[in-house]
Order: structure tokens, then sequence, then C-alpha cells
């Protein structure tokens, strides 16, 4: 019966031993006289210690390191529905470098994986009722850091809450008029942290 672990155990502690870095197989457990006799493994000796019914080396989970790695995980998939959320909703190459550190070339290529067309041409200007309404809920959840994830969560909330096919919004557009009010805002009624 072939054992899997038996394999890739041997197969990455042969590859590690040729390569020179028997750190790898001591901090498997392995003694220097074990290391010695894998180095010189033949194809078949190492079939047939595959085929061997009980593996010789042990899992244990280390559920902290897990845990850390999941939480990990889970974070970036959050920050990367976040940038793919703020390309759909028309993001410029600006917004993605500030928020996320990408380059024209990365924001080309997820545009284009994402399916995302940019318009070229004038862009839309939004008439003094749509700048009305992104004054107010901007006013209403605006936090503290202007330029924070936070901040441009808030803004593209906005963006999909007025944005319709007449109007053509896009997060690039409300962010514009933000920073524009945050320009024009007297000192004394922006909020402090």
């Amino acid at each position: 019966m072939f054992s899997p672990l038996n394999y890739v155990v041997l197969t990455a502690v042969l590859y590690a031993l040729k390569e020179g870095h028997l750190r790898y197989a001591y901090s498997l457990g392995f003694t220097v006289d074990e290391m010695q006799q894998l180095i010189h493994l033949s194809p078949d000796d190492l079939f047939f210690i595959s085929q061997a019914s009980s593996p010789f080396l042990s899992i244990q989970v280390n559920h902290n390191n897990l845990r850390h790695i999941l939480d990990r995980a889970k974070q970036e998939e959050n920050h990367l529905r976040l940038i793919e959320r703020a390309i759909k909703l028309g993001a410029s190459h600006e917004i993605l470098n500030e928020y996320f550190g990408l380059n024209s070339r990365d924001v080309a290529v997820r545009r284009l994986l994402l399916g995302v067309t940019i318009p070229s041409g004038r862009k839309f200007i939004p008439d003094e009722k749509t700048d009305a309404d992104i004054w107010l809920h901007w006013k209403k959840y605006r936090p503290v850091n202007i330029d924070s994830l936070n901040a441009l969560d808030i803004m593209m909330h906005i963006t999909e809450a007025l944005s319709s096919p007449e109007n053509n919004l896009s997060l690039t557009s409300v962010r514009n008029r933000i920073v524009l009010f945050e320009k024009t805002m007297p000192e004394g009624r922006k909020p402090h942290g």
C-alpha cells in the first residue's frame, strides 16, 4: 500500500540533503546515520519505502500557528476583495496606488481579469443633486482619518448607493468630490481624533 506521507517526506528530505540543507532533516528528527543511509537510496529503495504500510513520521498540528495562518489568509482574502471592489467601482490608478500600492501594470492586469474597462474621454462630473448627496453621505459617516482604508470603504459605499446607469458615478468621481469638500471645509468643522 502506498504511503503518501512516507513518499512526500522522503522526497523532501532527499532534495534538502542533496542541496546541502542538513538542518531541514535535523528539524524533522532524522539522525546523521539515517541521513547517510537516505542519501544513498536507489529509486527502487525509495519505491519500496513509499510502499510501506505504516508511516515512519508522525504529524502534529500546531494549532496556534494554524489559527494565525488561517487568520492571515482571511485578512488577505478581504484585502483582495476590497481591491476588486474598488476596481469594479471605477477606482483610478492613483487611488489603487495610494491605498493598495498597485502600479499601473498591476491595475491593468487586474482590470483585464475582472473584465473592467475604463471609458476614455471626459470623466463624469456629478450634478448638484448628486454632489449634495455625496456630501450628505460623507458628512454622516466621515472618519477622522480620511486617508485610511476605512475612509475608502465609506467612499465605496457612497459610490454604490448613488451610482446608477444614468449617472455613471465612479469611485474616482466620489473621491475627487470628497477631496474637494475636505479642502474647502473650514478647519474648525473637521472632526478631530
